[in-house]
């Protein structure tokens, strides 16, 4: 790959077994910000749309059909927002931070650059030292051993148990606290401090004065503690655990999910995980045609750990390799 093609994010490493010609990736690597835009206007329509349902029909069942539409939408955000933290939002990078804030991290009680300054780790330090998942997600001990939850392949009652209880509330609950005080923490100027004060403020006033709140717990907050969080970690076990391709062929697994499986847990291609570890230059919109030419290559399409359904990977955690 050429230097004008590096991203601050590759592999420290640099183990990248199918390179690909500097005149494709170029080509693959190229933002488009209508693109991008045109995502966000459709998640955040997508949301009102569901807000709409819910505050029309004003039934029990509306909101439990609501929940994991939303929650699923609110991780749609922060995959867009992902792309932001690596600099593939908008070509202009004061653009892409602000937009990426204002519109995908700080609706969810995040902030791009305090993303940024745990995700640019993982991408540097890939299951080693210094891999920023470690901290953002306690997935190991101090003595550098995986933590007990993250210890797979578990049984399949193990691995639901993990899911409901990280879905029960309070880690949503601890996740919003910890965003809305630690958002302010890396990386952020003091005039985008201020600004994020700012639209918080802002927010409080709007949903105070329009006698809202209840909808925006409903709406927003159960969803995000609920539906959001349980779709999170369930991505990130497919992502990374108990992957069964040798670790020089990326050390994770790519999940194709289903038609189902994109609208409410693996939206805007965030399942391409091998290939985003490798090209992070690739914006969302264009994984699914990295991954159709890194499977032209023979010993990619052989070696690595590739899923056709969420379903299909999370059975890969929940049972030994043979």
């Amino acid at each position: 790959m050429s230097a004008e093609l590096g991203h601050p994010h590759d592999l420290a490493s640099g183990r990248v077994l199918v390179r690909i010609p500097a005149s494709e990736l170029r080509a693959l690597s190229r933002l488009s910000s209508t693109r991008a835009l045109a995502a966000i206007a459709i998640e955040w329509l997508a949301i009102a749309g569901a807000v709409v349902f819910v505050t029309y029909l004003h039934h029990p069942l509306a909101t439990l059909v609501a929940i994991p539409f939303i929650g699923a939408r609110q991780h749609a955000l922060l995959v867009i927002a992902h792309d932001a933290s690596h600099y593939r939002l908008l070509p202009n990078r004061r653009a892409n931070d602000w937009v990426g804030n204002v519109f995908l991290s700080w609706p969810m009680f995040v902030s791009v650059q305090g993303f940024r300054h745990f995700h640019g780790a993982h991408h540097r330090f890939l299951n080693a030292d210094g891999d920023g998942n470690r901290e953002l997600w306690s997935t190991h001990t101090a003595d550098g051993s995986f933590a007990p939850e993250w210890r797979y392949p578990k049984s399949r009652g193990a691995l639901l148990l993990t899911l409901l209880r990280r879905g029960a509330l309070w880690t949503g609950l601890w996740w919003m606290l910890r965003g809305i005080v630690g958002g302010f923490a890396f990386g952020m100027t003091l005039p985008e401090r201020v600004a994020r004060a700012a639209w918080m403020i802002g927010v409080i006033a709007l949903f105070t004065w329009a006698k809202a709140w209840g909808a925006f717990f409903w709406c927003w907050v159960v969803p995000y503690c609920t539906w959001h969080v349980v779709i999170q970690y369930a991505r990130l076990i497919c992502e990374h655990s108990n992957v069964k391709a040798e670790a020089r062929w990326g050390a994770t697994r790519t999940t194709i999910p289903r038609l189902w499986e994109r609208l409410l847990i693996l939206p805007r291609n965030i399942g391409f995980h091998i290939e985003h570890h490798w090209y992070p230059s690739v914006p969302f919109y264009r994984l699914a045609q990295l991954h159709a030419r890194l499977m032209q290559d023979s010993e990619f399409a052989a070696n690595a750990n590739i899923s056709r359904s969420v379903l299909s990977s999370l059975a890969e955690v929940s049972m030994p390799h043979e």
